[in-house]
């Protein structure tokens, strides 16, 4: 009997894309960051949408004219055209492109967490990590990384008692790491535990290609 080639007969169906990219020499920017976030932080301590026990800024930084966050929004632009590109499988002109949406910060302290949720109304979201190494080593793997959920239903009406076909994604932190994600991909961050505030910044994008 004629096996099976498995690399030749299973194909992935309705695959969602996650994209992983390290910005190099980012310490000088972070720091820049940091302390814009901080000094708006201070100006409306307020604001926290779906952190808890945590702050989320004005989603205007898309539109602010400010060394290190234009800088960041290059790299933000350059990242949602080229995973737009490999996603729908043909090049695109970066002249032909327009990148917009909004930007916020995030100051997440010991304990706070962020609820789960989406961004339905943006092409592409993600988030860029400013300040996430002093978390505490001795509590939990997931301490203060974000977790994407799996976004189809049916499989939890499938039970196996060795393993589960409704696994999430986790993503640990680090500086200079930026995520970006479809925007209605549900996700949400685990409590952060460590000595120093976690600092991000997180952005939805809408792309438009011109003909």
């Amino acid at each position: 009997m004629q096996s099976i080639k498995l690399n030749e007969a299973i194909m992935y169906c309705f695959g969602t894309p996650l994209f992983k990219a390290r910005i190099r020499d980012h310490a000088p920017m972070n720091a820049e960051l940091a302390k814009f976030l901080q000094k708006e932080r201070s100006l409306d301590p307020e604001k926290h949408m779906s952190a808890v026990g945590g702050w989320q800024g004005s989603k205007e930084l898309f539109q602010q004219d400010h060394p290190a966050l234009n800088r960041l929004k290059g790299h933000v632009t350059k990242a949602v055209i080229a995973v737009t590109s490999t996603y729908f499988g043909q090049p695109l002109d970066p002249a032909k492109c327009t990148v917009t949406g909004e930007m916020w910060g995030n100051i997440i302290p010991n304990g706070g967490y962020t609820k789960l949720h989406n961004h339905s109304k943006s092409h592409w979201s993600g988030v860029y990590y400013i300040d996430v190494s002093k978390m505490d080593e001795n509590r939990s793997p997931e301490n203060g990384c974000i977790e994407f959920v799996d976004p189809r239903s049916f499989p939890t009406a499938f039970h196996h008692p060795k393993f589960s076909m409704l696994p999430g994604m986790t993503v640990k932190p680090e500086d200079g790491l930026m995520v970006l994600f479809p925007g209605w991909l549900n996700h949400y961050v685990h409590p952060y535990y460590g000595p120093a505030e976690r600092i991000s910044i997180a952005f939805n994008m809408m792309i438009r290609v011109d003909e």
